[in-house]
């Protein structure tokens, strides 16, 4: 059995970015100049391993060719668990498989996990909704945003009319939005929370509405079990829960009873008080922890992996280089072995680099869409759909070439 509290992450790094990676582990200064010198192929971080397993892994790949970074209180014996580094090709870490397969201290387990991240690395692209991969192709989908709310930052209030919301979002899907995201509670920095009876009056009547106009994929972005199960009933297809599915202790059960897809969203408290707490350690450590243990949870109630699709919540307890950064390192993610998907339409990071207000943000939008869409994202999820739409159609293009 695996002693990991958290899932092995591929990581995907400059050669600047791994020194960074093994002085935030604490590895030893002189270790870090000698392992940062052989550019390994392949990292794969682990957050932490029983002291005795990682100096058996160390020894292990040395033998193999490869190495594994440790903290540097590992080599005094000092600790009683280590951060890794594991870092070697795939051909190593094949063969480092093998070997510890049989071996104590959970390393038959990590034998198991190393297995999965590697084939999930290379597993087709899937998310699926209603018993179809959206997926299959090679296109990246558009998520459209229909906020029927009074203060949502960028469109609050301008929805409020059923007709009008129905309208505007039959609009989104003949602009090519493979999914259209209702939603019925600001979820802004500084929002403040509404009753599930208040949220589900708004989108009820918008997604029975756009049932009964033809409409295609729905997805309810709401952490309330509650508005989920009914707008489900309703003809929703995805849960979205930018609390990673952790306010609601319903809401697993709901997806699940349901057979709903769902999204989950990193965030650090709530939408009221996100931003008061903006300093991470290891900024896409924790994104992943966070996202891994939503995942194990949702997986744990009984949804397959294949239904769920995280978000690393961009602008959600994040300060504009957090945003950034993830965007750049997007592809660890895939590690969760789900779908990715990245919202970044119009928010603040856009506007603190431009220097643009909310209504401004165009370009800074299509530039982090094409951005995601390049560095690993199956879906974004957008204000501006007709124009995303062909620029990701460019972007899908250039990816073909750089996955081979």
């Amino acid at each position: 059995m695996s002693l990991l509290a958290v899932s092995p992450r591929i990581l995907h790094l400059t050669h600047e970015g791994l020194r960074d990676e093994m002085t935030r582990m604490g590895v030893h200064p002189r270790g870090i100049e000698i392992m940062a010198a052989k550019v390994p192929q392949l990292l794969i971080r682990l957050e932490a391993l029983d002291l005795r397993a990682a100096l058996i892994l160390k020894q292990d790949m040395l033998s193999l060719g490869g190495d594994v970074a440790l903290c540097s209180a590992a080599a005094g014996l000092k600790v009683t668990s280590t951060p890794a580094l594991i870092m070697g090709t795939r051909a190593h870490i094949m063969k480092l498989v093998d070997k510890i397969g049989d071996q104590p201290f959970g390393l038959g387990g990590l034998a198991a996990s190393l297995t999965e991240v590697l084939e999930s690395e290379q597993a087709p692209r899937q998310f699926e909704v209603g018993g179809r991969n959206l997926l299959s192709g090679e296109k990246t989908l558009v998520m459209g945003i229909l906020n029927v709310t009074t203060d949502s930052f960028s469109d609050g209030g301008l929805y409020l009319d059923t007709g009008e919301a129905v309208s505007r979002g039959m609009r989104m899907f003949e602009e090519g939005a493979d999914i259209v995201d209702v939603g019925g509670e600001s979820t802004r920095p500084g929002a403040a929370a509404v009753d599930a009876e208040t949220e589900t009056d708004r989108v009820l009547p918008v997604i029975e509405g756009l049932v009964r106009e033809g409409a295609g994929i729905l997805s309810v972005d709401t952490t309330k079990a509650q508005v989920a199960e009914k707008a489900v009933a309703a003809g929703a297809s995805i849960v979205n829960d930018v609390s990673g599915m952790n306010f609601d202790p319903r809401m697993s059960l709901v997806v699940n009873q349901e057979g709903a897809s769902a999204v989950l969203m990193h965030i650090r408290g709530t939408p009221e008080n996100m931003q008061k707490n903006t300093v991470y350690k290891d900024l896409m450590g924790e994104v992943f922890a966070h996202l891994d243990r939503s995942v194990r949870a949702l997986v744990e109630a009984g949804v397959p992996r294949k239904r769920l699709c995280v978000d690393p919540g961009i602008g959600f307890g994040k300060r504009p280089e957090h945003n950034t950064e993830i965007i750049a390192r997007l592809g660890e993610l895939r590690s969760l072995g789900t779908a990715v998907m990245v919202g970044a339409s119009r928010k603040s990071f856009i506007g603190h680099f431009l220097g643009e207000e909310v209504d401004r943000r165009l370009e800074g939008s299509l530039a982090a869409a094409a951005a995601a869409s390049l560095r690993g994202a199956d879906i974004v999820r957008v204000h501006d759909v007709a124009a995303t739409v062909k620029a990701l159609k460019i972007c899908d293009e250039i990816r073909k070439w750089v996955n081979g």
